[in-house]
C-alpha cells in the first residue's frame, strides 16, 4: 500500500503532539474511507470512472499533495510538542484536520481507481456479504 496524504499527516501529527493526535487523524481518514466504501457501494464509481471528471480531480490532488508537502517542510520546525507539556490542539480539531486531508481529490480518484475495480468484482446483488467482507478488509490494511 502507498503513503498517501492521511499516512503523512497521521506520522506528522503523531510526531509533534502525541500518538491520540496522529490516532485522531486515522480516525478521520476511516470516516470519509468508509463513506466512500458506501458511495462505490450504491454507484458512485461509474461516475468518477468518467475521463472528464477524472482528469481535474488527478490535478487538484496533485496540487493539494504538493502543497502538503510544502507546509510540512515550512511548518517542520514549529508546534514541537516535548514530553509533558501541554498540547494546544484538540482532539475534535486533529480528527477534523484528518476529514479534510482524506476528502482530498487524490484520496477520492484513489478509491475509485484501485479499489473500485475490486469492488465492482465482489458486487453482486444477491450476495452484499462479500462486498462488505472486502470493504472491512480494505479498511483494516489501508490505516
Amino acid at each position: 500500500m502507498p503513503v498517501g496524504a492521511i499516512t503523512i499527516e497521521m506520522t506528522k501529527q503523531g510526531l509533534k503532539k502525541g500518538f491520540m493526535h496522529g490516532w485522531a487523524v486515522g480516525l478521520g481518514g476511516m470516516t470519509v474511507d468508509t463513506v466512500l466504501i458506501l458511495l462505490l457501494y450504491m454507484g458512485f464509481a461509474s461516475v468518477l470512472a468518467i475521463p472528464m471528471i477524472q482528469i481535474p480531480l488527478w490535478l487538484i490532488g496533485a496540487l493539494f499533495l504538493i502543497f502538503l508537502g510544502y507546509d510540512s517542510i515550512k511548518n517542520s520546525d514549529k508546534d514541537i510538542v516535548l514530553s509533558g507539556e501541554q498540547v494546544n490542539q484538540s482532539f475534535i480539531r486533529t480528527y477534523l484536520n484528518g476529514l479534510l486531508v482524506a476528502v482530498s481529490p487524490g484520496n477520492v480518484v484513489f478509491w475509485i481507481s484501485v479499489f473500485g475495480a475490486v469492488f465492482s468484482n465482489t458486487y453482486d446483488e444477491t450476495e452484499t456479504t462479500s462486498f462488505l467482507i472486502v470493504g472491512a478488509g480494505i479498511l483494516c490494511v489501508h490505516h
